[in-house]
């Protein structure tokens, strides 16, 4: 009986396994007169760690998606465009295709992590999360996310290697190197410090390949509440791409003795158009990328969050850019049923200026959609 025990608890010791299974419902409507599109989501991950000895550590996160809806038949490469991996390897695959639904899985992260002394290595694929800020990040070169995409809390990984090496409890110099789908090797050196309260970063190396990078970001707080900001500024290699251009980004968020959370946040994006050319669609198939981070020039992100019970949370979010007075609005309904069980309601509306594509037939400029999600974790 004591060994039994002693094996169990050494099993324990060893691994760690955990996870969740969503389902979610979708309504979503394209433009003022488009059709209602309906989708279904069953969502399933597990994190695996495998602490192999005090110093060695494995990690492995996988993605499982069925998606079910009148989307798979009716945008063409749906499939491909859910499924694609910025990795340089690709591990990312559909395994049932249909012509009402898709069955496909990722591995988001497949990692090493070894540690000695101060010294901490990572190999694989991983997430290297730089960024400051809460909706836009210029300092997060690896993984590069979307706001709209609430149903992937875990966020991208990317295919690198990490060193860490740590000067002090709250000073550390990291070189982080990784390779894309495209083989471009985008190789950054990090320096991160606290004074007076405030965690300071610099850093400074190449991204893909393309471009030099330097940049730099802090957060703190100011008046009781969350105070922080991020700028990279890139140079292009060749002088043929011109000169350079610089993303910034600051934030300020404040919680009431009411639990009402305020967040404000604005984004000078000098890789931005003027306008939404290609309407909607440069948001919703944005191809994003620290150069990338948001169609427009500029944008303004404001929400506030409110504990109505210590069970139940509501929360409205927007989002205003001046070129092509682009607009959203986002509300968030959620109730915790227990520990491990959650129901979520996510509204989305999108607005801006009519445009018209070369032959002169209005683009889509609006959009609706629904989400009513149901979240078990174990």
């Amino acid at each position: 009986m004591m060994l039994l025990l002693s094996c169990t608890a050494l099993s324990q010791e060893k691994w760690m396994v955990k996870g969740y299974v969503k389902g979610m419902a979708i309504m979503q409507t394209i433009g003022e007169d488009g059709e209602m599109a309906l989708e279904n989501v069953l969502h399933n991950r597990f994190d695996v760690n495998w602490f192999i000895s005090d110093k060695l550590t494995f990690t492995g996160g996988l993605r499982n998606r069925v998606i079910i809806g009148n989307n798979v038949s009716l945008i063409p490469g749906y499939a491909d465009y859910v499924s694609r991996d910025n990795g340089y390897f690709d591990l990312s695959w559909v395994w049932a295709e249909n012509t009402s639904w898709i069955g496909l899985s990722q591995l988001d992260r497949f990692m090493l992590d070894y540690t000695a002394g101060n010294l901490q290595i990572t190999v694989g694929r991983q997430r290297i999360n730089w960024g400051q800020s809460f909706v836009w990040n210029p300092n997060d070169l690896f993984n590069t996310y979307s706001y709209f995409d609430f149903d992937y809390e875990e966020k991208p990984g990317s295919d690198a290697v990490r060193l860490q090496y740590y000067i002090g409890q709250s000073s550390k110099l990291e070189l982080s190197t990784s390779l894309n789908s495209a083989s471009e090797i985008t190789s950054v050196m990090l320096y991160r410090f606290n004074t007076k309260g405030y965690d300071i970063q610099f850093l400074g190396g190449v991204y893909t390949e393309s471009d030099y990078v330097l940049g730099g970001g802090f957060s703190g707080s100011i008046a009781g509440g969350g105070f922080s900001g991020e700028m990279t500024y890139y140079h292009p290699m060749d002088k043929d791409d011109g000169g350079g251009k610089a993303t910034a980004t600051i934030h300020y968020d404040y919680t009431f003795k009411s639990s009402l959370n305020v967040q404000f946040e604005t984004l000078y994006n000098g890789f931005g158009a003027e306008n939404f050319s290609s309407g909607l669609g440069d948001l919703l198939f944005q191809d994003l990328s620290p150069k990338n981070l948001f169609p427009t020039k500029l944008a303004i992100f404001g929400s506030g969050g409110y504990d109505v019970s210590p069970l139940f949370r509501v929360m409205l979010a927007g989002m205003y850019g001046p070129e092509g007075n682009f607009m959203y609005v986002g509300p968030t309904l959620t109730y915790s049923i227990s520990d491990s069980m959650e129901l979520a309601g996510i509204g989305q509306y999108y607005n801006m200026d009519e445009v018209e594509d070369q032959n002169g037939d209005p683009l889509v400029n609006s959009g609706t959609a629904i989400f009513v999600r149901f979240k078990w974790s174990f």
